[in-house]
């Protein structure tokens, strides 16, 4: 499963942007100078030429946001080939997330460092200054974990999207100023060439994404309470039904609870199955106590499907797969395909009893004697370690872990340790917001 990791989606952003700056500015031949111009904290420049550290820094800086801010919005658009190029979106929004951080300490960055020319007024400077509170605003209110928790999902997506607007207004902030970027040609092309990039991917995301993927109508067939906390909601169509791959997902709207907010839900069903089934642990406002909301006959609308969690990626190896909780969801539907070579799912619980399809899972298991199934309870048992996988060789399997971040970090960290490899080791998220 080749893909574009955080490891190395940063640092080709960040070599990219010195090789454009090293080639132009060897060869700049220009008389940009700083003929009277301040910093926020070092000072005025007088008369100084465009090799100032400041100048440089700070118009770096901009560059990097106005990239970083451009590849984020086109992760928004939910494409297929980005999704693909980052190894699913799952984990492409999770470089989203962190992306907006990073770009919010870069602005910052240039906003101290890069000199303001004294010599004239120019509107580009105050919207620069309005784009840059804004921008800080928005991070804040969409990353900030209190506010997440505080903000109602509908208003929390209507204050991300309105980082497009800040966005376009930064973009005129820099074509209207006076800046060394304007002079260079490779970074000139590279940096407004992202900038028009970002603008139509939040345009399309923000306008045009409903004309492109339209919602599937299903209807709600069946919800049982499995108890737990848990409820599976089974659903059918007599019209275009979701062509999707075991362990992906989607994203599910429910209009009987918002009109507005839809959410993503693993799909515990198979392809081959003529009904959609999800099955929902409650987390939080919108799913507690699901089942009592929704109502047999009601309408869904579902969008997908996303996700590349799939052992189709790694049949050349033996797998190990760990459920924990509720990630027990995609190996319902991987279970059920056909493996050339030997599979073993533990699911974690506290209780065996909480395995509420143990039974499923053991007649696959009976029907399949490459698929070996395992309820590990840590009441009993406790905690899952790598040590406890009893497995002859670590290193000639693969490793598909679905759960609680506890349970990634510390199996994928303790797998390390026996000499696997990172790309043998794949994990689902499902933190989006």
């Amino acid at each position: 499963m080749k893909m574009l990791k955080q490891e190395i989606y940063f640092p080709i952003i960040i070599g990219m942007h010195f090789i454009f700056w090293a080639i132009d500015l060897y060869f700049y031949k220009g008389s940009f100078m700083e003929v009277s111009s301040d910093t926020l904290l070092f000072g005025e420049l007088t008369n100084e030429s465009w090799k100032n550290t400041h100048r440089i820094l700070g118009e770096v800086f901009s560059s990097w946001v106005v990239t970083v801010f451009a590849f984020n919005f086109l992760m928004a658009t939910r494409a297929k080939w980005v999704e693909k190029l980052f190894g699913g979106l799952d984990k492409m929004y999770l470089i989203h997330r962190r992306s907006g951080v990073i770009a919010v300490v870069l602005l910052l960055l240039h906003f101290i460092v890069v000199p303001r020319d004294l010599v004239e007024f120019n509107p580009g400077k105050p919207l620069g200054f309005y784009a840059f509170i804004l921008i800080i605003l928005g991070v804040i209110l969409s990353a900030v974990p209190f506010f997440k928790r505080k903000i109602p999902y509908h208003k929390w997506i209507n204050i991300h999207k309105l980082m497009g607007v800040f966005y376009v207004l930064a973009v005129i902030h820099g074509l209207m100023v006076k800046s060394l970027i304007q002079e260079l040609p490779i970074t000139r092309v590279y940096v407004f060439g992202m900038a028009f990039l970002g603008i139509a991917a939040w345009v399309y995301r923000a306008f045009l994404f409903g004309l492109f993927n339209k919602n599937l109508k299903y209807t709600i067939k069946a919800i049982e309470n499995l108890g737990y906390g848990m409820t599976e909601i089974t659903l059918e169509t007599n019209e275009d039904k979701l062509k999707y791959s075991a362990g992906q997902f989607a994203f599910f709207k429910f209009p009987s609870i918002s009109k507005r907010e839809q959410h993503p839900f693993t799909i515990s069903s198979h392809p081959y199955d003529n009904d959609l089934r999800i099955t929902i642990k409650g987390l939080g406002d919108y799913t507690n106590n699901i089942n009592e909301k929704l109502s047999i006959g009601e309408q869904t609308l579902v969008e997908g499907p996303y996700g590349h969690f799939s052992s189709k990626y790694v049949k050349e190896q033996d797998q190990i797969w760990i459920a924990g909780g509720i990630g027990i969801t995609p190996f319902l539907s991987l279970a059920r395909d056909l493996h050339p070579n030997k599979v073993k799912l533990f699911w974690c619980v506290n209780d065996e009893k909480e395995a509420t399809y143990k039974e499923e899972l053991q007649t696959i298991s009976n029907d399949n004697p490459k698929f070996e199934f395992v309820i590990w309870s840590s009441k009993a048992s406790g905690y899952l370690t790598a040590e406890k996988l009893e497995i002859d060789s670590y290193t000639d399997k693969a490793y598909l872990i679905c759960g609680p971040n506890s349970l990634k970090d510390n199996m994928t960290k303790q797998l390390k340790h026996k000499n696997v490899s990172s790309k043998n080791i794949y994990d689902e998220e499902f933190a989006f917001r």
